[in-house]
């Protein structure tokens, strides 16, 4: 016999309507030879007494959909009505439970029978009258089978929320009369309700409770059709009905400067609401900004920065890093017309130079503040905290935030200077690469004779930015060249070896940079014309200048200055023999090159 135990409760119904407990037993399943067929069979736990013997077959009423209507018709019944017996209801409630565990088990298409026949058959409605009980146990095992219902379809839930809430709406006049809110009789309402009003030191039942609204209220597993979002109908319910009975505690405990009640067990219900508006402000979208902005939530929270509880001071920091995270600037208004950032400082100031999570939280603020380069908000704390934060020096968040203040203000006061560094920025970082290129082929293919006497070469690019800006430091350069030049051309044209008159150059001379002369004569390359061994110029003339170690600037001309160009520095081995060239008188060095 295959044993496939499993610990069950077996209630039989009596001729009363009634059910009677049997007891607790294991399940299990074989073939029976008295029934002739594959049986269920539970034994007692206790004494191991045969409980139930039922044989297996279609007709057998748990495996007819209409049979288990009525039987669930009955539960419901029983659990919602006022006559029973309360440890009856506490029995039936705990079937149930054991019932939706069972649940679990099943395959996916057989769970999903089970949890529409339970809605169909009204569930939920029969929840919301157990939760609203006094009976603590039986309320806590309701809250169990709630998990169960929201783990399965959260959008099953939601749906009858919203129908109950249309329903109540309907009726509103007659609520008003009889002093009744909308919010005792909804049944998220209910378990908001019994989340702010756990007895549970350890708080384990709002805990859970928490966690199912995050569920509930989790964009992410909420449908979207072509007729309707529900994200927008449930979320627009939400905030209507039931985000008022969740702020409740935190708007009662922070109407002063610091919290009313400072309690362990508060702080920590304090902290499970936090947690569910983080979320909101995470997740949601126009529908949180306006509450937080409308009821001004934020100043609210921000009073638990006072807390003696670090944990929920830091808990309070964290819904406020959530909202600057966001870089809204309507969020970033409302911190700034109400000046909110006055708590957060005082708490740093109050932390003194401790090194513990609340420093490093503060300082992680202002320094996404800073490296995000959100201006409205720097320039806010610079104006109204800087002379608070002006001695903190172990870290740089609170120097590089007034930098960043005051490159902001460069900019306001001189825009054409701040649009001149974008556009050199862009013109440094944002070019092509094969554009240079071909930039430098047009720069070395230029005829000089296109060009007029005196005139720069200056590459295409450059000749988009200013003619002032580009000029002017050449202007001044060759300015501060033009005398010695001049004593140099002298001494080149009188130290010409060749007799001849040698091609119209330049010299130019700079310190710390290595001299050159380029020429576009023919008699380039012959002894004594410019550029040659022994012409003047070249290393070892009188005309010449040591080299050094970094690159060299020549200026070639004709008539006048014709450009600039970077050469990279010579081998060693040039270096060497330029060396040895130096220690020959000026004769030696023409008749060696002869």
């Amino acid at each position: 016999m295959t044993d496939t135990r499993r610990r069950v409760k077996v209630y039989t119904l009596n001729e009363d309507r009634q059910w009677d407990d049997r007891g607790t037993g294991h399940v299990s399943s074989g073939y029976v030879e008295r029934l002739k067929g594959m049986s269920l069979l539970v034994r007692a736990e206790s004494d191991g007494s045969l409980l139930l013997e039922s044989k297996i077959n279609p007709n057998t009423a748990y495996q007819k959909q209409q049979e288990d209507e009525k039987f669930l018709t009955d539960l419901f019944a029983q659990l919602t009505d006022e006559a029973t017996d309360e440890e009856k209801r506490q029995e039936l409630v705990n079937f149930l439970k054991e019932f939706c565990a069972f649940s679990q088990t099943l395959q996916p298409q057989n769970r999903d029978a089970f949890f529409k026949t339970l809605s169909n058959m009204g569930i939920l409605p029969a929840l919301e009258v157990i939760l609203g009980m006094d009976d603590t146990q039986v309320r806590s095992a309701a809250t169990d089978i709630f998990s169960y219902l929201v783990e399965y379809n959260p959008s099953m839930v939601r749906e009858f929320v919203m129908q109950e809430a249309q329903q109540n709406d309907d009726v509103s006049k007659k609520l008003t009369e009889q002093k009744i809110t909308n919010k005792d009789i909804l049944l998220i309402n209910l378990i908001i309700e019994h989340m702010i009003c756990d007895t549970d030191p350890e708080l384990g039942g709002a805990v859970q409770l928490m966690g199912l609204l995050r569920t509930l209220v989790d964009p992410e597993n909420m449908l979207a059709t072509a007729n309707k979002t529900e994200k927008t109908e449930f979320l627009g319910f939400f905030y209507k009905h039931c985000m008022h009975v969740l702020t409740a505690p935190l708007l009662a405990n922070t109407t002063e400067d610091k919290p009313s009640k400072d309690d362990f067990q508060t702080a920590q219900l304090l902290a499970l609401v936090l947690e569910l508006l983080t979320f909101c402000v995470e997740h949601h979208t126009y529908h949180i900004k306006n509450y937080i902005i409308n009821k001004d939530i934020l100043r609210r929270v921000l009073v638990l920065m006072a807390s003696k509880h670090a944990f929920l001071a830091l808990c309070a920091l964290r819904f406020k890093r959530k909202i600057i995270g966001l870089k809204d600037e309507f969020y970033n208004r409302y911190i700034m017309k109400s000046f909110l950032f006055e708590p957060v400082v005082k708490a740093f100031l109050n932390n003194g130079s401790r090194y513990n999570l609340m420093n490093s939280a503060i300082i992680e603020m202002f320094e996404f503040i800073r490296v995000e380069d959100i201006k409205s908000l720097t320039a806010h704390v610079i104006e109204n905290y800087w002379k608070a934060l002006e001695d903190v020096d172990y870290v740089q968040t609170f120097k590089g935030l007034k930098l960043r203040f005051e490159q902001q203000r460069e900019r306001q006061d001189n825009p054409k200077l701040d649009s001149m560094r974008s556009i050199l920025r862009n013109h440094r970082y944002r070019r092509d690469a094969r554009t240079l290129e071909d930039e430098e082929e047009m720069w070395f293919n230029t005829d000089e004779d296109d060009m007029e006497d005196g005139e720069a070469v200056v590459s295409p690019s450059d000749k988009t930015k200013n003619d002032d800006d580009i000029m002017d430091p050449i202007s001044k350069f060759m300015e501060r060249k033009k005398l010695k030049e001049s004593e140099e051309k002298e001494v080149l044209l009188k130290t010409n070896l060749s007799g001849r008159q040698s091609p119209s150059f330049k010299l130019s001379l700079s310190s710390g940079t290595k001299t050159s002369l380029t020429s576009q004569s023919p008699a380039t390359n012959l002894p004594g014309s410019p550029g040659s061994p022994g012409s003047p110029g070249s290393p070892g003339s009188p005309g010449s200048v040591p080299k050094s170690t970094s690159q060299t600037a020549a200026i070639t001309t004709k008539g006048g200055l014709v450009g600039l160009v970077d050469y990279p520095d010579d081998d060693e081995d040039d270096d060497e023999d330029e060396d040895k060239e130096d220690t020959l008188p000026l004769s030696k060095k023409a008749k060696f090159e002869s």
